[in-house]
Parts: C-alpha cells; sequence; structure tokens
C-alpha cells in the first residue's frame, strides 16, 4: 500500500464522518458512569465500571468542546465527574473498580487510573469553558496531588505530569504543583539513565502499553521548565519510538500478546486502540520541533490504523453502529466495543482531524 491509499481512504472517512459522533458513547453510559467492557455492542454488565474508563471518557468530552470550541449540554461530564468524585476517599486515593451493583472491588486503585484522573482534572481545571465545574475537580484534585510523589509506575507519572502541567496554567506560581513537577520529570529521568542504552534509549526494559505517552510527557515538561536536558531525553526516545512503530509502511503496534524487550522481536498480536491516541497527541508534539520524523504523514497514517491500514488490513470502526471495535487480535478483529476503545478513536479523530482534511 503506497502513501496515497491511506491519505485517500483518510480524506474519505473525514468526508462520511465530518464531526465527531458520541451517540455509542451516551448510550454506554448509565447513570452511575460508562460501563467498561461490551458484549459485541451492547454494556456487559458483568465488568461493571472503572475510573479508568470514566476519566478517558470526560477528558475526550472536555477535549472535544475545548478542540471544536463547542460546549457540551448533554449531562455526561457531570456523570463522569460524578463517578471520579465518588470514586475518591477521603485520604485521596481512588478506587477504580466497580461492580454492576455499585460496589467497589478493591481498597485503592491502580496508581495508572489515578494518573489518568489527575491528568483529566488538570484539564478540566486549566480550561475556563468549565468553570462551574473548577470547584469540584480541584477539591479532587488537591486531595490526590501530594500523593504522585509516592508513584511509582512510569505511565501514572507521564499522566500526572500531563495533569500538572494543565493545572499549571491555571496556577502558574502554584509552588507545591511546580516542585511535584519537577519531582515527577527527575523520576522519569533517573528511569531513563538506568534502563537506556545506546541502542535502546529507553525508561524501561520492555517496551509495554500506551508507550507514546511517556516522551509526549517528557517533551511537554521540557519544554516547559526550558531544560534542555529534559528535552533531549524526550527526543531521543521519541526517534528510538517513531522507529519502531512503522513497518512495511504502516502503523503496526506492539501487541499484549507479549510485549517487546531488547531481546525479543516484537509481538504485534493484541493491538489496541488506546495506542493510537496516544501516538496521535505525541506526534502532534512532535510537529512543533524541527525533527526529521514527518509527524503529520504518521498522524495520517496512525488514524488509518483504525480504517484498515493496519497488519490484519481489516478496519476497527463500524459505520452502523459509528462505534470502534476492541483490537486486532491473532484471529482478526475483536467484535466487542468497549469504553477505552470508544473513547480512544473519539480522541483520536478529534487530534488527527485537522491533518487530514
Amino acid at each position: 500500500m503506497d502513501l496515497t491509499d491511506h491519505n485517500k481512504i483518510v480524506k474519505h472517512f473525514f468526508e462520511d464522518v465530518p464531526q465527531i459522533n458520541l451517540d455509542y458513547i451516551k448510550g454506554f453510559t448509565s447513570e452511575t458512569g460508562i460501563y467498561q467492557h461490551s458484549k459485541f455492542n451492547i454494556p456487559d454488565y458483568h465488568h461493571g465500571y472503572c475510573l479508568d474508563d470514566n476519566a478517558r471518557a470526560l477528558l475526550l468530552l472536555l477535549m472535544f468542546s475545548v478542540e471544536e470550541n463547542k460546549p457540551i449540554e448533554n449531562g455526561l461530564i457531570k456523570t463522569y465527574l460524578s463517578y471520579i468524585y465518588y470514586s475518591q476517599e477521603e485520604n485521596g486515593w481512588f478506587r477504580n473498580f466497580m461492580s454492576y451493583d455499585l460496589k467497589f472491588l478493591e481498597s485503592i486503585g491502580s496508581e495508572d487510573s489515578m494518573g489518568r484522573t489527575i491528568w483529566t482534572l488538570g484539564y478540566l481545571i486549566a480550561h475556563n469553558p468549565f468553570l462551574k465545574y473548577h470547584p469540584i475537580a480541584k477539591e479532587t484534585f488537591d486531595r490526590i496531588i501530594n500523593h504522585v510523589v509516592t508513584f511509582k509506575s512510569i505511565r501514572a507519572v507521564a499522566y500526572s505530569i500531563l495533569g500538572i502541567l494543565y493545572f499549571l496554567e491555571k496556577y502558574p506560581n502554584q509552588k507545591s504543583q511546580l516542585e511535584q513537577l519537577s519531582d515527577l520529570v527527575d523520576f522519569l529521568v533517573k528511569e531513563f539513565e538506568a534502563a537506556s542504552t545506546d541502542s535502546w534509549p529507553w525508561y524501561e526494559e520492555i517496551l509495554s502499553y500506551d508507550n507514546a505517552i511517556i516522551p509526549f510527557s517528557i517533551l511537554k515538561a521540557g519544554n516547559f521548565l526550558n531544560n534542555d536536558a529534559v528535552k533531549e531525553i524526550g527526543i531521543k526516545s521519541s526517534i528510538f519510538l517513531d522507529n519502531i512503530l512503522f513497518r512495511n509502511g504502516h502503523l503496526s503496534l506492539i501487541g499484549n500478546n507479549g510485549w517487546l524487550t531488547r531481546e525479543k522481536q516484537n509481538n504485534n498480536q493484541g493491538q489496541q486502540p488506546i495506542e493510537v491516541a496516544s501516538i496521535i497527541l505525541w506526534y502532534k508534539e512532535l510537529s512543533k520541533l524541527n525533527l526529521d520524523v514527518n509527524a503529520s504523514e504518521k498522524i495520517r497514517l496512525s488514524f488509518a490504523w483504525f480504517l484498515g491500514v493496519n497488519d490484519h488490513k481489516e478496519s476497527l470502526f463500524d459505520l452502523e453502529n459509528m462505534a470502534c471495535f476492541d483490537g486486532l487480535e491473532p484471529y482478526g478483529v475483536n467484535q466487542n466495543m468497549g469504553a477505552e476503545s470508544n473513547t480512544a478513536f473519539w480522541m483520536s479523530y478529534l487530534h488527527a482531524k485537522p491533518f487530514c482534511k
């Protein structure tokens, strides 16, 4: 497939779907929050809800409102923000998983789910169109934020960096958040220095899930801090990841059926839509730099992954349901249409759109 083919596919898709369509997501949401998983195109009550997906869904709505300059008055922002608030304990920690009968299934959630929530709350606080939600968002943010320095998950730290950067747009002189930002960036720098070699300039000895979010956060933090050493780490790791993701003229994601290590060849089975959303955000950041990565073209190629420009040559978007399938498995397309996949698809759509007209 040559480059003109995927450009035509993407262009035609945006002509057929000229604006974001949240009908499936709205139908996938109850009064409590967005359901976690589906069985084909209906909610699978067996898996209930989770903080992760409600934070993702809220971030999508907020970004849609900002990027498209369109207010959202469909009640979903309140629903997702209410779930986040209810998930938080008085001590600031969040719980992640909730059963269909509204019982939390753990005493404390994953660091990654908390980091994503911090990112979402920071984004909300940074933008004035959501002023009526700022008091509850800031109260929730303030209760969790002092815990971030205990995080050990690299991705949780990356998500938290993004949230703090947005928070500082609103409160640029908040000393405690400036210190936390520096501490979190130092953590990622030390992880990079400990794991990286000349042939493996990365933050871990493995490439697993949502990899692009790490250099994305480092690049944004390095720019905010005006720290050339941090920016250089972001650039080195970005070039490394860029060289891995695109093979045979299309995006080939690292699959979750076995991650990529220094010793093992890449596994491309179990590719997930969440990867694409972060990749597009990352390339948007790279497009601001003078790097030879052809960022605009990579954004179009990344979105084309949803439309069949992938290892299986199968589309993951279903026009009848206006919804995204859950990923590429060894047997082909996973026919379920869960929350993560659909929030990732529409976030990818939102940020790819300016590059795909």
